[in-house]
């Protein structure tokens, strides 16, 4: 009998033992990859749990140089949303893509005395932003002029991981969290439940989705993704009008999708740069979803394509995972925002007084000028 307890335990230990080093290996090979493609241990920065949009950057939105001063008057407010590539990988608050597009605004004729307020947060995509815009608008006392979403690469990213129309950073630990307690037997093992769905084991299987493991252009949930975030965007816009905001989709370039011819000295250097190559199935899945949430959108009037914006470079501007820029690139996309914006905002009429409908406890409106599109 004790032999029966002694290879009893012993085989628990072994099983215990297993599982920890499966887990400590997945552990090890989710975070060195961050720090070989992203010079970091951590995905993302720091957050704080949001009761509207889940989570936000722990510190908020980021600062934004460039902008008009206070007294300029009247002064267009621009809210930007988007992930990472909104927000900036650069430590200076002077380069990130929204400080470049208040400085194209405020400063490069003709001028468009602009407010540019930096929403973006790391790893958000369409519908992570939809409720930072909806958390904004309940609780600023400042209503915006001009929306802009700069999106495509955490929405194309986040679905390839996790296969469903609500993806986002995140969605497999938040969701087992969540729904832990009637997952298992009067909620005894609620915390092993959502220890197994916030696993580094299940973390790695969602990122070798993403990477290994092709989307089909014929899966139902792709067509279910592209229907929901058509729908998505056409609320956004809905409730910029709301407001008497203008709203601009601007559908990011990324390094994979680029048509146009680039310079080959330059396409070739930042080549040898990009880490992850044609062999995986990331290229392609990539691909095959920003193909097919553009092809959805394009007709729509807030939409707008920066697929090739960036094929007239003369020197790389891409980092490494082939989406985020460098200063150098953002300053390009900037100037191209700014040039839009300018067109199509630049004989809006920003008055105080009632709009059509009236924005809750504001009476801010503004009307397009003739000459934008």
């Amino acid at each position: 009998m004790r032999s029966f307890w002694r290879y009893l335990f012993k085989g628990i230990a072994i099983l215990i033992g297993g599982l920890f080093l499966v887990e400590l290996c997945c552990f090890l090979v989710i975070t060195l990859s961050l720090y070989f493609i992203y010079g970091q241990l951590r995905e993302g920065e720091p957050v704080r749990y949001d009761p509207y949009a889940l989570y936000i950057n722990l510190h908020g939105e980021r600062p934004t140089a460039n902008n008009a001063s206070p007294g300029s008057e009247p002064v267009a407010k621009v809210w930007m949303f988007g992930g990472s590539t909104t927000r900036g990988i650069s430590l200076d608050d002077r380069k990130t893509l929204p400080s470049f597009v208040a400085q194209q605004l405020n400063q490069e004729p003709p001028v468009l005395p602009a407010k540019v307020v930096n929403f973006g947060v790391d790893g958000f995509n369409a519908l992570m932003e939809v409720k930072y815009l909806q958390k904004m608008l309940i609780e600023s006392k400042e209503p915006p002029q001009i929306i802009t979403f700069y999106d495509g690469d955490n929405d194309c990213a986040y679905f390839a991981q996790y296969r469903t129309p609500y993806a986002h950073q995140g969605y497999r630990q938040v969701r087992g969290l969540v729904e832990s307690y009637h997952r298992s037997f009067f909620g005894l093992f609620k915390s092993f439940n959502a220890a197994w769905y916030t696993s580094s084991v299940r973390e790695l299987y969602d990122k070798m989705r993403e990477g290994v493991f092709e989307v089909s252009p014929d899966d139902p949930g792709l067509r279910e993704y592209l229907d929901q975030c058509e729908r998505r965007y056409d609320y956004v816009d809905k409730v910029a009008r709301c407001y008497g905001a203008g709203f601009v989709l601007f559908w990011q370039p990324n390094w994979w999708v680029e048509t146009a011819e680039v310079a080959p000295a330059v396409k070739e250097q930042e080549k040898k740069s990009i880490i992850l190559n044609d062999r995986w199935a990331l290229k392609k899945n990539f691909i095959l979803i920003y193909n097919a949430l553009a092809d959805r959108l394009r007709d729509k009037p807030y939409f707008v394509d920066l697929r090739n914006i960036l094929c007239s470079r003369a020197e790389p501007v891409y980092e490494s995972d082939g989406m985020h820029l460098n200063p150098a690139g953002d300053r390009l996309v900037a100037a191209k925002l700014s040039e839009i914006l300018k067109k199509r905002f630049s004989g809006a009429v920003v008055a105080a007084g009632p709009a059509d409908p009236e924005p809750p406890g504001q009476g801010i409106s503004i009307r397009l000028g003739q000459n934008g599109s």
